[in-house]
């Protein structure tokens, strides 16, 4: 799993509540050797090489140099990095209906969408093995996904 949260000896924070968070990773990513996911070398960051923006975000400079990528690869201009979230919360939405939309919005860290009494009151935490869940409903077809 990502643990998605603030580091008090740097400042960084989510932008949201929501936004702290466990992500499970799916079974596809952690089988890729390449990836290295599960050794464990001390870092805090996926891309420990980012550099900081001159606005203080780390994201930025991943955000640009995707930008450039993309042009690269011909994809349209409406194609942008956060549009990775979008494809994937509407893939989620439309999976079978054991997977909750408490439980998407949990992985995506989104604030919950529907704001029941229930929802609000008395959902403390969400098990990690239904986060899996989700993570492990998501598959895309061999041919859309590009080797590192």
């Amino acid at each position: 799993c990502f643990h998605v949260r603030p580091h008090i000896e740097d400042g960084w924070s989510p932008k949201t509540a929501a936004g702290t968070r466990i992500i499970p990773i799916h079974s596809s990513l952690l089988g890729m050797e390449e990836l290295n996911l599960l050794q464990d070398n001390g870092e805090k960051y996926l891309f420990p090489d980012l550099t900081v923006s001159a606005s203080g975000e780390r994201g930025d400079n991943f955000a640009r140099s995707f930008s450039k990528h993309k042009k690269r690869l011909d994809l349209p201009e409406a194609v942008t990095f956060h549009s990775f979230r979008h494809t994937v919360s509407t893939k989620l939405r439309n999976q079978e209906a054991h997977i909750r939309e408490l439980w998407i919005d949990t992985v995506l860290g989104h604030e919950a969408s529907h704001k029941s009494q229930g929802t609000i009151n008395y959902t403390s935490g969400i098990e990690v093995a239904n986060l899996k869940q989700v993570i492990e409903a998501l598959s895309y077809p061999p041919e859309c996904i590009m080797p590192i």
